[in-house]
């Protein structure tokens, strides 16, 4: 069981326990519009689905529940075909996200030899594209995608990490 631990989070295996707050997170628009992937509204039994599908973490697929001690899950990153993530709103602006994510970067480059990261967001999801600049990674190109809660195309802006940027920029923190 992978856990992995930062200043203030805890990133930790996906739980069918987890399936009532998971789903009350995603089932708010505020936060479903930006996930292309997911049905909305998005259900407790479509939130129990997916945890018991969830992957065992490892650098091929990982999927961690952030963990915010004393208060319970409040997101989820996961890093599977790409690096993709959610904060619950009432914890938006403070960070989390930004940490979670350098979290699992950094764990999925010393357990893999796989020499980028690949992330996409909504083209106008600014906090989201900010948080990946923030962590170094750059625009390497833009598609449509079915967003599963709009009902409709959006237009996507396909973002990239490599492993040498990771290792330039962590070394000057």
């Amino acid at each position: 069981m992978i856990e992995l631990c930062t200043s203030r989070l805890l990133l930790r295996p996906a739980q069918l326990g987890d399936a009532p707050h998971f789903a009350l997170g995603v089932s708010d628009f505020a936060v479903a519009r930006w996930l292309t992937p997911l049905p909305f509204p998005f259900t407790l039994a479509m939130a129990n689905d997916w945890l018991r599908l969830a992957p065992q973490n490892g650098p091929d697929k990982s999927t961690f529940i952030i963990d915010l001690p004393g208060r319970g899950l409040i997101g989820c990153i996961a890093l599977h075909h790409e690096l993709g993530f959610w904060i619950a709103r009432p914890y938006w602006g403070r960070g989390y996200a930004s940490e979670a994510a350098r979290a699992v970067i950094n764990w999925y480059f010393s357990t893999s030899d796989r020499g980028h990261i690949s992330a996409s967001a909504h083209h106008d999801n600014h906090p989201s594209l900010r948080v990946k600049s923030k962590l170094g990674f750059v625009e390497v190109g833009r598609d449509m995608r079915f967003s599963h809660a709009l009902q409709h195309n959006v237009p996507h802006v396909l973002t990239r990490l490599t492993r040498e940027r990771w290792i330039g920029q962590e070394e000057k923190r």
